[in-house]
This record gives C-alpha cells, structure tokens and sequence, in this order.
C-alpha cells in the first residue's frame, strides 16, 4: 500500500462516500486510489471551483464532509471561488491539495503556491503530510475538526512525491465512529436564560445554520412549542424551523434583516427577550438595532462569537443540541405548569401577522404581468412541489430575496440558503451535490442568467455522473437605458448584444430545456420540468422575467404591533 492508497482508505473509513474535482501530475495518485475504492463516488467536473460547491452541496444535506482533489498551484486556487463560499458559510470539506516535491520547494518552480499562507485565512485547518507516518495522524486530526465546533473547510496538502511512497501495515481507526464531540453550557448560564426567557411578554428567537449543524431542529421545536416562543431563522438557517408551524416567523434578523419577514421583523421590534442560537450577525441581518432594554440570550459553540456584535445578557457556548435539550430540562425544572401552558393570544397575534404579510405579498405572487414577475415564478414553484420532498437552493443576486422569503420550507435541509461570500454560480454545483447526498429529493436551483453563466459548463458534468436535477432561470436580463443600476456606463458593454441564452446553452450541453415568457403557461411548464427532472433528466427552464426589489419592508414601513 502506498501513502494515496492510505488515504483513501482513512477518508472511506471516516464515512467520506463522495469526491470530485480535476486531477493532475502531483494529485493523479491520490485521485486514482480514491476512484479504485469501491465506496467513493466519484465527480469530475469541468472547472475546480464547481468541485467545492458540490462538496458544498452535499455537506449541508448530510452533515459529512465530501472530498476535493486538484493539481498543484492554479488548480488550486482556481477553487477559492467555492471555498471561500464554505469558509463563510462554516461547511466542512475536505480538500487535498496537490503538492510540488518535498524538496523542490520552495524553489518558485512550476505550479508552485504557499498552500499554508494561500488558504490559511479561510480555512479552519491547513497541513501538510510530509511522510508517510504522519498520514494516520493528519487525517484523523482533520476529521476531529470538520466535525467538531465551528465547522469549516479543511485542506491536505500532499507532495507528488510522499504520495507514492509505500506505507507498511497501515491501520487506521476512524474518529468518525466515535460519539460526536459535543460541549453543554454553564449549568448557571443556563438556568438564568429560561428564568429570563420564563418571565419574557414577548421573546422572540432567531436562530441560524448552527441548529442545522447540530441536528437541533426537533430540539428547537420542543421548546418553542413548551414555551409558546416564536421562531425566525438567519437565510442560512432557514428550514432550522419548519415554516408551516404556527409558531415560525420565517426568515428574521437582529433585529431586522434585508430579507425578514413582516411578522419576523414586527416581533422582533416589540421584544423584551431574544434568544439567538448558532446565529452569526451579518451586516444584510443587522439593518436595524435591538430596541433599548431588549436582553440578549446567545448560545454558540464557537467563543468567539459571544458577545461579537453587542454584549449578551447571557452567554452560552455549547453546541445547539445540547444547550436546547438543557433549556428545554430548566423549563420543565423551574417553570410553573401555568407557564408552561401555551400561550393562546401569542398565537393567534402570530396568524394575524402572517395574514398580513400575505396580502402584502398575494399581487407579487400572483402578478399576471410581462415580463413575469419573479415572485410569481417562486409561488408557481411551491405549486410543483412537495416541500417535504424537494430541496431548494437560491443563487446570488436578486434571485435569493424573490425566492427565500416565501418558499416554504418544511423539513431541515429542504431549503439551502447562502450569502456570507455569494460566489455566483454556487447552486449549479450546490445542487449535484444535493442529489448525490439524497437521491429520493427533487432538488431546484434558481439560479439568474449572470450566476449561470459562470458555472453552466458543469451541467454536462452533471448530465455525464447521472445526477438529474432542476435549473429554474430567473432570466432579468437589463436594457441599459432602462435599468443600468449603478454602473450605468458599464452597462452599454454588459448587455450588449443577446448575452447568454439559459435554455439554448443547456440544450447543447446535453440537457432539455424551454423557455416561458408567458405568466400563465409557468406553472405547466414548471410541471413538465419537475416531471422530467424525476424521470431522471436534468433540466434547465428559463423564465424572462422583470426586475422587482428583492426586500420587501418598504410595503409595510410603519406598521407597528
């Protein structure tokens, strides 16, 4: 056995079942030993960027980190693209690296790179492998990483030629196997939080992708409903909380973000109590301030989030599972039986709001206009689907506010939300990646022309690995003397001409595709396309549609409780 041979056999070991990428001299053993081992599914895609989003993908379904290979230098940071996508976004995969000679470097030769100082800033672990005794070690270190705290991208570099070197009676004993490493929250932390929370009028709790990442989904549902608390997500979050509950705000911020929902950020503005878990604070979810005297409950894993944007009142670091399932023991602990009752007026003020927020809402869902209005392509698409069969992912630009805020997402990873980085182009990969975690789902990326051009070569890579899935183009392609937006100057060059044709571009990569200009003929087309999507084709559908703001606050600015 040699040291690619082992490492195959270490990452199988750790349950790695997919990788993708392009090979190259100084990887092609390490991609050979991964295409020889009987439980790795193998991907190989047109461009090595698309090789992290579809590990991506396939990480946010399961949880498991997918792996990623590539030729040493510009192939290397050809994938940064994506991988700062993971880094933001705190996904675990898995990358190994291929690496010049141990002992032609550094030496500026051919395809060359300071792996370490290149993706050390996002990357939650860099390391070389530099002998073959080191292999066990490294990888099982790697593996305690992806799947502890914070999660994150991890890289391997491999020299060329370490990865040939014979390695005797390898025996490796995966991390994986083991109980996952989990952490509670101070026991006093605790008990000062549902005190806090036991005696709120009005709490509020936002959460974030750390409940996906800790599985704490049904953990957070017991407790919302023992505690009648209403629950909005980050964008990342979203599906943390199933949006069909009486008690789901849908998408919220803190306290109010670009994309949050009329009954999110009204909740959110009355609070006296908000309780946030594994929620990180960016600047599209913090466009308006706590109200003064409003005391903050954070539960995180990683430390150095407490406290980041403000002070909390209480602090919690553990992992998301963990401290809901505490929460949930100190309510049943400490809280009389009459607190405990739901609260029936908190309900019933919930379905009002949402009532509202959907005759906000209705004449953009329902738009009979031309071009078609993107918001009706997104409730055209909950038509076609059952949520809790499908998963859903947005792409950058104006498609994520017009299809987030109300796809309806019920189960958790049935929707894939993004946008720490927004790399265009993330969904194409994102989506292979989703099959390929689930089979039995339909899965639907809608995705803007600009986004599908970066990445739309890989369609064939999906068509060639049999990996059927949804392309659904929101096609709002600018006239420049209309719609120049900020860069008017540059939009003579940038919509010149046709541009990119979705339907016409997926046609000669192998795929079927249609058009539809025409609101009252989407919903039959969007029927056609899931039906062939489930018959095992992959299909491109795009839609012309016009321009609409993809924050919808302005419709109720001033409403109050």
């Amino acid at each position: 056995m040699n040291v690619a041979e082992a490492i195959s056999k270490a990452v199988v070991a750790e349950g790695a079942r997919l990788a993708a990428g392009i090979t190259g001299q100084s990887v092609g053993h390490i991609a050979d030993a991964l295409s020889m081992n009987p439980d790795m599914s193998m991907i190989y895609v047109r461009q090595e960027r698309v090789a992290v989003d579809i590990c991506d993908g396939y990480a946010r379904v399961t949880g498991n980190p997918g792996i990623v290979f590539t030729d040493a230098g510009p192939a290397a940071t050809n994938l940064l693209g994506g991988w700062v996508n993971s880094w933001g976004d705190s996904t675990p995969v898995l990358f190994f690296a291929g690496h010049n000679n141990r002992y032609s470097s550094p030496r500026r030769q051919t395809k060359e790179i300071p792996l370490a100082d290149v993706f050390g800033p996002v990357s939650k672990w860099v390391a070389m492998i530099n002998d073959p005794s080191q292999v066990a070690n490294v990888i099982r270190r790697a593996y305690v990483k992806l799947r502890s705290g914070r999660p994150g991208p991890v890289v391997i570099g491999v020299p060329y030629d370490v990865t040939s070197m014979p390695i005797e009676n390898f025996h490796y004993e995966p991390v994986s196997s083991r109980p996952r490493i989990r952490s509670g929250g101070d026991p006093a932390a605790v008990q000062a939080a549902i005190d806090m929370l036991g005696n709120a009028r009005n709490p509020y709790v936002y959460v974030g992708a750390g409940v996906l990442g800790s599985k704490a989904s049904a953990d957070l549902v017991e407790l919302a409903e023992l505690l009648t608390l209403p629950v909005a997500t980050t964008l990342n979050g979203k599906s943390a909380f199933p949006e069909n509950h009486a008690l789901s705000l849908g998408i919220g911020g803190f306290s109010r973000a670009l994309y949050s929902s009329l009954q999110a950020t009204i909740t959110a503005a009355n609070a006296d109590v908000v309780l946030t878990v594994g929620a990180g604070f960016k600047q599209h979810a913090t466009t308006a301030a706590l109200p003064k005297g409003t005391r903050h409950i954070q539960v995180d894993v990683d430390a150095d989030e407490l406290h980041k944007e403000q002070i909390a009142d209480v602090g919690i670091c553990g992992d998301a599972s963990v401290v809901l399932r505490q929460l949930i023991d100190a309510a049943r602990a400490r809280l009389s039986k009459e607190r405990l009752a739901p609260v029936k007026a908190r309900i019933e003020e919930l379905a009002g709001l949402r009532a509202r927020w959907v005759e906000i809402s209705d004449p953009l869902l329902h738009a009979d206009t031309t071009p078609i209005n993107p918001y009706r392509v997104t409730w055209e698409l909950t038509q076609a689907l059952n949520p809790d069969e499908s998963i859903v992912l947005h792409d950058a630009g104006s498609v994520r506010g017009t299809t987030c805020q109300h796809y309806i997402a019920t189960k958790p990873r049935s929707f894939l939300g993004f946008g720490v980085q927004s790399a265009m182009g993330w969904s194409i990969g994102a989506a292979i990646g989703a099959k390929k975690a689930d089979p039995s789902k339909t899965v639907v990326s809608v995705i803007g022309e600009e986004a599908f051009a970066e990445t739309a070569i890989d369609i064939e890579t999906a068509i060639r690995s049999e990996v059927a899935v949804l392309l659904v183009v929101k096609n709002n392609r600018a006239i420049p003397a209309t719609d120049a937006g900020i860069s008017p100057h540059l939009a003579k060059t940038r919509f010149k001409g046709n541009g990119v044709v979705p339907h016409l571009v997926a046609r000669a990569l192998g795929a079927k595709s249609a058009r539809v200009e025409n609101p009252a003929e989407l919903r039959e087309a969007l029927k056609t396309a899931v039906a062939e999507v489930k018959g095992g084709s992959f299909y491109v559908l795009e839609v012309v549609t016009g321009r609409a703001p993809g924050s919808l606050h302005a419709k109720w600015e001033g409403a109050k409780k």
